[in-house]
């Protein structure tokens, strides 16, 4: 989709041969244009000028993402800014290309296209929020130490996570980017979601070990709820205490205390042992009185903060300390 007819009328031909006529193109001078065109008939790639009259490029990729989640985007434009890129990768593009001037920058335009076009999503990677949870998929592509983008889209927000060698280092939803735009993804009733290949992010905004920030983000649901967590306009969500947070140690059971994942755990049976008697306590509990979920207990040490949580099939032991403190034996 571009404004300008000629640059249309120059690619659609060189694109065409370039793909061997794998390529059916169809053009679009304007965003009305192109969803006419997306209404009609399938379409597995769309390519936007960012700089267009009415409607650009960067508002459109946000219409795009929510109204056809599964298809792929690339942003291109000839005033190429930062700005531009981050705003057009944050909006829902896998690419974002400079327009070529030459035949040779044509080439190269194509075969980054064609690469995008031609990757399939692997089996399995896709769902529905409300039959696999957003934490499962994150923990299992952090466990495995996998690089992917995690693009979550309901009726309301579109958004998307960012991972790198199982570290979580970026998160945007909406306006919203980093633990706010995490929380308010993880607070999300329903949706669907798709893993992307990995690109670098516009910025890292999430620091810290994906543990802590999965239970933080299940923390802040629990107790504020989703409205709490959008800061003020034109405030950003500072750190708590202003400071970061350091891993002590960490472990991940099953539901049944089987362990699935250690780190640093000086006695994973007394810990297993913990998090067992939480879900017992938790089932007896809510057998007895009407009060809702107990599934967690937070304690305040001196130096640290430990975390327990128990989920129907996971059990969650994390212990954290400030930046700056010292934990103790």
């Amino acid at each position: 989709m571009d404004d300008e007819k000629y640059f249309l009328e120059i690619i659609r031909p060189l694109f065409t041969d370039w793909s061997q006529n794998r390529w059916g193109i169809e053009v679009a001078t304007s965003p009305d244009q192109a969803l006419e065109i997306l209404k009609t008939r399938p379409i597995d790639l769309i390519v936007v000028d960012v700089n267009m009259p009415v409607l650009d490029g960067g508002q459109f990729l946000t219409l795009l993402t929510r109204r056809y989640p599964a298809l792929k985007k690339a942003a291109l434009t000839a005033l190429a800014t930062e700005e531009k890129r981050s705003t057009c990768l944050a909006n829902g593009a896998e690419l974002f290309i400079e327009k070529p001037g030459t035949l040779e920058g044509l080439k190269s335009a194509f075969a980054m296209l064609d690469e995008l076009v031609s990757w399939k999503m692997q089996p399995g990677f896709q769902g529905m929020l409300r039959r696999v949870g957003l934490q499962d998929v994150i923990q299992m592509e952090c466990l495995g130490r996998n690089s992917s983008i995690l693009e979550v889209n309901d009726q309301t927000v579109s958004g998307r996570i960012y991972i790198q060698d199982g570290r979580l280092l970026h998160a945007v939803a909406g306006s919203l980017t980093g633990e706010a735009a995490f929380q308010k993804l993880l607070s999300l009733p329903g949706g669907a979601f798709q893993l992307q290949p990995f690109a670098p992010p516009p910025a890292r905004t999430l620091d810290g070990p994906w543990e802590f920030l999965l239970l933080e983000a299940a923390r802040v649901h629990d107790e504020s709820g989703p409205k709490s967590l959008e800061p003020a306009r034109g405030q950003e969500s500072p750190p708590e205490n202003g400071r970061t947070v350091r891993l002590i140690e960490t472990l991940i059971c099953s539901g049944q205390g089987s362990p699935l994942y250690q780190w640093k755990c000086p006695d994973a049976a007394s810990r297993v042992e913990l998090l067992q008697a939480i879900s017992h306590s938790a089932m007896q509990l809510g057998q007895l009185l009407p009060l809702g979920n107990f599934n967690r207990v937070e304690v305040q040490c001196q130096d640290s903060r430990a975390v327990a949580r128990t989920v129907p099939d996971r059990l969650i032991f994390v212990r954290v300390a400030a930046e700056n403190a010292t934990p103790s034996p």
